[in-house]
């Protein structure tokens, strides 16, 4: 009796599991017909060609304006000024009387002196005669010609101190702005004037670390003033033949027409320079590079058939950005097609279409690349 039972207890448990097994089956196989006939996900993003472009590596370092010429005047003898013509701000030509000191003592002096020179020059000239007849001795005659000798160096000294309280502009400049004022007392070895000159000229000069390699004379670099969103292409024409002893850098002078930049000295510029050679590299826009923690990667698309494609996921190294655009060291080449807007979305293998780009923003795109490339002349290593 309580073997049936068991035997009926079996069975039912054995029934109830087999109906839900089929009936587990029975859904796992609507739930594939399903999914059979729903579309495969897709996404759609915009396309660009993998493209080569002409690349110079380039650093940005700061520069100094120098002036032409500069001289800071001073002058050697004390004195109370009686002319002035040199106004702050002014331009001053070369041998211009700039400025001119009491010099009424000196000029009193001269007027003796002379007066000197003349008397002994008569006497002189009364001892030659004397001594063709034999009058006087030779010996008379030569310390009258020292005496002449001695009264025209004093001439000289007292001109010479006349000139000293002259000062001229040495060269064409400009005068740098000054307190001075007729009747004002100078002391010796005061500084009177600061003169810039004037040329047809701009110099700048900057700094180059010692691990980068050496520029050559005739590179070209590229000058940015601070204060102008603009830049102009500038000639190194001097090298320094030594490193700085405290940074390790090498002072290098670049010149450019003052007619194309013209800007005061000590004016703080950036300068441009190319510190590799030029080189074509593959470059992308920065939005269809993705970077996770595994690295940096794009997704080529290949071609699936009826206008589709699969998403391949290739890891790149990146290299220097130039606008908008990446430099692509490794991983992609020219002519490959990789995903752009919306690449954010894909997976690797995913189905991918295309969508149209209008023209107007391909055209932007392509404008932006062209005027923020750099023109950096490959001649400059």
């Amino acid at each position: 009796m309580n073997l049936t039972k068991w035997l009926v207890v079996i069975i039912l448990l054995a029934g109830t599991i087999f109906g839900l097994y089929s009936y587990k089956s029975s859904l796992q196989q609507a739930a594939k017909a399903h999914a059979a006939s729903m579309p495969e996900p897709a996404a759609t993003v915009t396309a660009v060609t993998v493209s080569n472009i002409s690349y110079q590596q380039h650093i940005q370092i700061s520069g100094e304006v120098q002036a032409f010429k500069f001289l800071l005047l001073i002058n050697e003898l004390a004195g109370e000024i009686t002319q002035l013509n040199a106004s702050s701000g002014s331009v001053v030509k070369e041998g211009q009387v700039l400025l001119v000191l009491d010099h009424r003592d000196e000029d009193a002096r001269l007027m003796a002196a002379q007066a000197t020179l003349t008397l002994q020059q008569q006497t002189l000239a009364r001892n030659i005669e004397l001594q063709k007849n034999r009058g006087i001795s030779e010996e008379r005659v030569d310390q009258a010609r020292a005496a002449v000798q001695i009264a025209q160096a004093d001439i000289a000294v007292i001109t010479t101190a006349i000139d000293k309280k002259t000062l001229t502009a040495p060269f064409t400049a400009k005068v740098g702005i000054h307190n001075l004022e007729v009747g004002q007392y100078l002391d010796k070895n005061s500084q009177v004037l600061d003169l810039i000159g004037i040329n047809d000229f701009t110099w700048i000069d900057f700094h180059l670390p010692q691990r980068y390699q050496e520029l050559s004379l005739g590179s070209m670099v590229k000058i940015s003033p601070m204060n102008q969103d603009a830049d102009f292409t500038a000639k190194i024409i001097a090298i320094d033949p030594q490193l700085s002893r405290i940074s390790r850098h090498l002072k290098y002078r670049a010149q450019l027409p003052s007619a194309t930049l013209a800007l005061k000295p000590n004016t703080l510029v950036s300068v441009i320079v190319p510190i590799a050679k030029q080189a074509i590299l593959a470059s992308v826009p920065d939005l269809a590079i993705k970077r996770d923690a595994l690295g940096d990667y794009v997704f080529v698309l290949e071609a699936a058939g009826k206008g589709s494609y699969r998403a391949k996921q290739v890891a790149v190294k990146l290299g220097q950005r130039q606008g908008e655009r990446v430099m692509i060291l490794s991983g992609v080449t020219a002519g490959q097609l990789v995903a752009n807007k919306g690449a954010f979305k894909l997976y690797p293998g995913m189905k991918v279409y295309l969508a149209r780009e209008s023209a107007h923003e391909a055209a932007d795109e392509t404008a932006k690349v062209a005027a923020k490339a750099p023109a950096l002349d490959a001649s400059t290593q």
